[in-house]
């Protein structure tokens, strides 16, 4: 992975030995879980998607890819336009949940916006996407930073062949 004059070039993360950690694996070698490390630039929505829509068909979720992209892509975004520093995203298929994550380095809360009104901002409605497409969302604090989550209801990761 590089990251030149704003732009980001992704390494190819299926290749195990660069680009992403696998970190669990099934009895036939499906990894069940993926992180990647990504540079807060234009192109990380956009790979990180990539990265989710490869896990999901992976683990025979093909309905979670659109939602999933959707919230990842707003995830990653938020780090690009607010946190501005490195991210870690990872992508877990947990019980019967597909768990999506990204880390980063800033301390400012998710504002989830109140959308009633007349007028529609133009910025700041991904939080909103987020929780209308999640099961379930949060924020959690550690040292250095933050992780904010989202999780969608999928079929158990044990009833895959």
């Amino acid at each position: 992975m590089t990251a030149e004059a704003g732009y980001y070039q992704p390494v190819d993360h299926r290749d195990r030995g660069r680009g992403c950690d696998v970190i669990a694996e099934t009895a036939d070698s499906t990894p069940r879980v993926v992180f990647e490390e990504l540079p807060p630039v234009t192109g990380a929505p956009r790979y990180a998607r990539n990265v989710v829509t490869d896990a999901c068909l992976r683990w025979d979720l093909p309905d979670l890819v659109g939602p999933a992209t959707l919230i990842i892509s707003e995830l990653v975004s938020n780090v690009v336009d607010h946190a501005g520093t490195m991210m870690t995203i990872e992508v877990a298929h947990r019980d019967a949940h597909l768990y999506l994550a990204v880390q980063d380095g800033g301390s400012t809360p998710p504002v989830l916006r109140d959308m009633a009104g007349d007028a529609l901002p133009l910025r700041g409605r991904g939080l909103v996407l987020v929780a209308a497409a999640a099961t379930t969302w949060g924020c959690d604090y550690r040292r250095g930073g933050k992780t904010v989550w989202a999780t969608l209801a999928a079929p158990p990761d044990d009833t895959r062949p």
